[in-house]
Parts: C-alpha cells; structure tokens; sequence
C-alpha cells in the first residue's frame, strides 16, 4: 500500500495481484513524506531507497535499532524495517496494514483518501486462489491438498493457520458498503497496459518496469490449461461461491 502526497494517489495493494512488483516499482518515484507500506524488503532488495518517512517511522518503532541492523546484515535489516513498520500502524491499520481494508484507510487517512486518486488491481479469482494457495504452502512440508485447502477455505477452517481466513477476499480492500472507491481499477490480464492508463490519467509518467516480486512459488506442471488444471467441478464451484461479487462484477469466469 503506498499514499503519495507527492503525487497524490492511493496504491490500494489487493493481494496476489502484483502488488508488491507495482509497488517496488512506484516507489522510485516517491516523495519524502509518502508512506508506503508493502513491498519493502523486495523494495531493498532492488536498490531502491526507501522514504525518509518510512525509515523515520521504522526506526521510531524499532527503538533506533535500525543503523545497527543494517551493519549487521542487508536481510535482516530489511527484514526488521518491515516489521517495525507494520507493527507501527497496526493500530491504525488493522492486523495486516499493508492489505487494510478501504473503509479502515478512509477513517485512518481522511483528507488524502477524499482527495486522491486511487488504484487497484483485480484478477480473476479461480487464477488468483491458485496463486495463493502455492505462496500459503510454499514451505510446508506436508502441504494440503488444493481441494482439502479450498474446502477449509469454504467452511471457516485455517488448517492451524495455513488457510489466509481473514485476508483472502480482496473485495473489502478496494470497496466499501459493496462499493467501488477506486478511481482507476486495473485488471491483472493487462497489467502493463492498465497501470500505464491509471498512472496517466493522475499525470504520473510509468516506464513500466516491473520486477518480479514473490515470484516462482507454483509447484504443479503447466499445461495448456493454465490454473485450470488445479480444478475439477466441485472446487470451482467453491471459488465461485467465495468471490460471486468480484466475478459478477468483473465478468470474471472460470
């Protein structure tokens, strides 16, 4: 998530939608005193700088530990920044501030949310719950299955906190009271062509590189038949009934 007063916009960060690749990315071009939230070890790892208002911040929080971490170890450091930081506006922002829910960043940053453009990304969800479920098992190593896992999902059951119960949907993330509240929403299928538009529609010049954030977590062969392959009828149905709304809305099918 990235509020930029320098440029005035919202990167609404939905997750498993190249959110922390887009983020990565725009903080090149981050003023001072914007606040971004997500992406910052990747951020590092990239060479980019972080704001002076994010390290202030993470180190307030950190208990000026940060100058001594970053002697220590580049990872670490990274590492302890995010940490700090999430830990900071946890208050604010809920349990995962990076992915905080449009109407907890409407009460938490009122004038810049009633004056700047925002941005998101959708994707379609049966792709998007794939991806998912490979980053949730990506260390496990007794993994469930992806129809044990969708299973769970439906019924309310994190499989002792494998399954993302809380933080799945995107649809409170750029929503409120069912509503829309972005201005530019980009859909993943034409990610480069999308955020090209909504960047220039706020007058923000993009050369739209993007780096590959979180990337190389699916397991399963591809196929001809993509993310489909994951699937049989009973746990595409099940997809379809966790995330009617952003299907119906988006024309999103299986």
């Amino acid at each position: 998530m990235i509020i930029s007063h320098a440029h005035r916009y919202i990167f609404l960060h939905n997750r498993k939608t190249a959110g922390s690749s887009i983020t990565v990315s725009l903080a090149r071009g981050l003023g001072p005193e914007d606040l971004q939230i997500s992406g910052l070890p990747e951020t590092l790892a990239a060479g980019i700088a972080l704001t002076p208002r994010v390290l202030r911040e993470a180190n307030r929080h950190a208990h000026g530990l940060l100058p001594l971490a970053r002697l220590v170890s580049k990872r670490g450091y990274a590492r302890l920044v995010a940490r700090s930081l999430d830990h900071a506006y946890r208050p604010l922002l809920g349990r995962k501030p990076p992915h905080s829910p449009a109407a907890t960043l409407a009460r938490a940053f009122p004038e810049a949310w009633a004056n700047y453009a925002k941005i998101c990304v959708v994707r379609n969800p049966w792709d998007k719950t794939v991806s998912d479920y490979f980053w949730r098992i990506k260390r496990l190593n007794r993994a469930p299955s992806f129809p044990e896992y969708l299973r769970a999902l439906e019924a309310g059951n994190s499989l002792g906190g494998i399954v993302p119960l809380e933080f799945h949907d995107n649809w409170p993330l750029y929503t409120i009271d069912d509503q829309i509240v972005a201005d530019h929403v980009v859909r993943y299928e034409t990610l480069i062509e999308g955020m090209q538009g909504a960047l220039d529609a706020i007058g923000l010049g993009w050369d739209g590189w993007l780096p590959r954030a979180k990337t190389g977590t699916r397991k399963h062969s591809r196929g001809t038949g993509g993310y489909r392959e994951m699937y049989d009828a009973d746990t595409a149905a099940i997809v379809g009934r966790l995330y009617a709304k952003e299907a119906e809305t988006f024309g999103y099918r299986f």
